[in-house]
């Protein structure tokens, strides 16, 4: 699958090369719909993905918080990172850096509560 990914993305590459000298906007066009093509590629790979997450959590009796802050965390990482590089792409580095900031105080804050609990649990073992 990765041999795919990697000569499909190689392709997109070289062809927006050529076009951004010409024709920026299509050069962006090509490659949104070339990394969307590669999402397709990985599609078999995350519903296996899917899977083992979802075997995992119920092998996790008594964790159900964690597993969902895990889960939920593994999403905001690949949404977040998807759509930086895509408006980077784009020639948009500012939204970019919006996109980081954001994913990085909503990954915090769906830690905060087990950081609480941790800090809780410290607290008791040393007092």
């Amino acid at each position: 699958m990765i041999p795919k990914v990697t000569a499909l993305c190689v392709a997109v590459a070289m062809v927006c090369a050529m076009l951004r000298p010409q024709r920026p906007e299509l050069a962006t066009a090509v490659s949104l719909a070339g990394g969307l093509a590669a999402l397709a590629l990985l599609s078999t790979q995350a519903g296996a993905l899917a899977r083992w997450a979802e075997s995992l959590s119920g092998l996790m009796r008594g964790g159900e918080d964690v597993s969902v802050v895990v889960l939920k965390g593994a999403g905001i990482t690949l949404l977040s990172e998807l759509g930086a590089q895509l408006c980077a792409d784009a020639g948009e580095s500012a939204m970019a850096g919006r996109i980081a900031l954001a994913s990085r105080i909503a990954m915090l804050g769906l830690c905060a509560p087990l950081l609480t609990d941790l800090a809780s649990l410290i607290r008791e073992a040393l007092w």
